[in-house]
């Protein structure tokens, strides 16, 4: 489960897009902060997942930053650092 939270290319406003499996009342378990970067390095969103270490830590990517956003990468926030998945 994953939900964008800042769209950084419309200057950071919040954006309602979320997995197609988000439930409100779970919102507390998306704990895993990612970001979508473009081909450019340039991060264009941020967001929330519940997972950031089984192929599921894909799901922003695969669900929405490439073929919405032309994201290229996923990077967590792991151990005080962005990692690159």
């Amino acid at each position: 489960m994953w939900a964008i939270t800042k769209d950084l290319i419309d200057d950071g406003k919040k954006v309602g897009t979320s997995s197609c499996n988000y439930d409100e009342e779970k919102a507390p378990l998306l704990e895993c902060r990612f970001r979508l970067l473009d081909d450019d390095g340039e991060v264009c969103y941020e967001g929330v997942s519940d997972d950031c270490d089984s192929q599921r830590a894909f799901a922003p990517l695969d669900d929405f930053g490439k073929g919405y956003a032309g994201c290229t990468e996923i990077q967590y926030f792991q151990a005080g650092c962005w990692n690159r998945l």
